[in-house]
């Protein structure tokens, strides 16, 4: 009978301890989610304050590009020059126009006035030249180029900027040319069929550098260049936001551009029958320009051209692809 009355005492004193544990355990879960509620809260809030300090940073780093477009340089960081104005590959929306764009090359000895006339200009001091196009390659006497803006800007950085199709067919003074010149050669590698191997080793034979736009492995997309032919745009809200503007400069028979459109124009206006004038106040002329500092000052302000270009509208599109010389491909 005792151990009657012990095992039933004891089976109530379990069930308490039990009920105990229980109301502790539901207890914890309560403080469990709760703590868990609190805890998700803050990474929301963290989230939230995260999204606000990249939202600001994204808007200082675009007042500080549009302050810097706005503010005359110290010198020239970089300077565009075509070496062809055509070229071989037929991208969609060129910006340079260069798919529609007669065969044509720089004169070589008003070349030689026009770098010489610069260099006296700027004493020399201009950070890299691209010798680009329309393709580059195109002209048969790329080395005479390489060797004039050599001499006349001994301490600049000259890339040549090339699809590279017709690299691997240059001849060994070409390469030659390029080493005596110190030229970097910086291909994009577009979706088309090139022996980036051998060209890399005729690189590497010569000691010239190879140096590929973006990445090696990423293939060129295609980018819409979207004009207003109206040209009723607000030419400084355009200016500010272009990433063109005091970083692309572009010279073209002794002048000077903020831009590679404006320059380049003339053969969408003769393609399309339009007239998207170029003025004098579009660019400046070397042979008119007093120094440097009126060359800087001239490209740190938007030009009358700058209200045809609706850069809100420039866009990727995706994959590459060739232009079709239709007038679509540069309107919205």
């Amino acid at each position: 009978m005792k151990d009657k009355k012990r095992w039933i005492l004891s089976l109530v004193k379990n069930s308490k301890q039990h009920q105990k544990l229980k109301a502790e355990l539901a207890q914890l879960q309560i403080n469990l989610d709760s703590t868990q509620l609190k805890l998700l809260d803050s990474i929301k809030q963290n989230q939230i304050l995260q999204n606000q300090l990249k939202s600001q940073e994204s808007k200082i780093k675009l007042q500080d590009s549009k302050l810097t477009k706005l503010t005359p340089q110290s010198y020239l960081r970089i300077l565009e020059i075509h070496l062809a104005e055509h070229c071989n590959l037929n991208c969609f929306s060129c910006n340079h126009f260069s798919q529609l764009a007669p065969k044509g090359f720089p004169d070589i000895l008003q070349f030689k006035q026009d770098m010489e006339r610069l260099s006296n200009l700027t004493f020399g001091l201009v950070g890299r030249f691209h010798l680009m196009g329309g393709e580059p390659l195109l002209n048969p006497n790329c080395k005479d180029f390489f060797q004039v803006t050599r001499k006349y800007f001994p301490k600049s950085a000259i890339w040549l900027v090339t699809n590279g199709i017709l690299l691997e067919s240059q001849p060994k003074d070409f390469w030659e040319s390029c080493r005596e010149n110190k030229i970097e050669i910086h291909p994009t590698k577009y979706p088309i069929k090139v022996n980036w191997e051998v060209i890399e080793q005729k690189c590497k034979d010569f000691g010239i550098p190879l140096i590929f736009y973006d990445n090696s492995n990423i293939q060129k997309t295609s980018y819409k260049t979207i004009l207003d032919l109206k040209g009723s745009l607000d030419s400084l809200n355009g200016f500010s936001y272009c990433h063109q503007a005091n970083n692309c400069t572009h010279f073209k028979n002794g002048k000077i551009y903020p831009c590679s459109i404006a320059p380049n124009i003339q053969y969408f206006n003769a393609a399309f029958h339009q007239n998207l004038p170029i003025t004098p106040i579009d660019f400046i002329d070397i042979y008119k320009a007093k120094d440097y500092h009126e060359i800087l000052q001239f490209l740190a302000k938007p030009i009358p051209f700058c209200r045809f270009c609706n850069l809100a509208k420039w866009k990727s599109i995706g994959e590459w692809k060739t232009s079709k010389k239709e007038i679509g491909e540069y309107l919205e």
